[in-house]
């Protein structure tokens, strides 16, 4: 765990499989085709998630930071926390019993933008008792990002959101919001996010739609 981080990460978290479909038979407009077996590349694995993307990028630039999100109790998990290891990053993260750990598959065939199956898993559940306070207020600033991608933190007129940076406005720190644009078909999308704004922009310094 960080020792007096300069930043706290937290929110979603996940691990990222991705394809290498540059090299192979896969064209974007029959990908699904029924019955069809396309030759691929080999896939990378990587974290991903503002935890991961934003923690890891502060740490390379010197910058101390902490992460906390959800992961379960399984391989997906153990292989984000290995990961996380690998590059020193120091981490607070909840490991779930009988919870999946988040995944999102990255399909880029060569001509077409990119497509993303997710599943949200644990990252779903994480809530404002799943802060660390006592850490966050060590720290300068605290970064939570993708709640559109959380359904805890915008269920419920997005009460769980509007407690985190609440509680973590209270402790004199530097509040930041990242935002990632929901699926305007799924729950996240038909939320009155206007609403869960309005209530949580008071307790928040830094503001990043998305």
């Amino acid at each position: 765990m960080v020792v007096n981080p300069q930043v706290v990460v937290a929110g979603h978290l996940c691990l990222d499989i991705i394809p290498d479909l540059s090299q192979g038979t896969v064209t974007g407009d029959r990908f699904f085709s029924p019955g069809k077996l396309a030759e691929i590349g080999p896939a990378t694995l990587s974290t991903g998630g503002p935890v991961s993307n934003t923690g890891l990028a502060l740490n390379l630039l010197g910058i101390p930071a902490a992460l906390m999100g959800k992961v379960g109790k399984d391989t997906f998990g153990e292989l984000v926390q290995l990961m996380l290891a690998r590059k020193s990053v120091k981490e607070a993260l909840i490991v779930v019993p009988g919870d999946t750990t988040s995944y999102t598959i990255a399909l880029s065939p060569p001509g077409f933008d990119r497509m993303f199956l997710h599943d949200p898993a644990a990252n779903n559940t994480f809530c404002a008792d799943d802060v660390r306070y006592d850490i966050v207020a060590t720290a300068n600033i605290f970064h939570l990002g993708y709640p559109p991608l959380m359904r805890r933190l915008y269920e419920n007129g997005g009460r769980e959101l509007v407690e985190i940076f609440r509680r973590v406005k209270q402790l004199g720190v530097t509040t930041s919001l990242d935002m990632a644009l929901p699926d305007p078909h799924s729950a996240s999308g038909k939320v009155d996010w206007r609403t869960i704004l309005e209530n949580t922009l008071p307790y928040v310094d830094i503001f990043l739609p998305s």
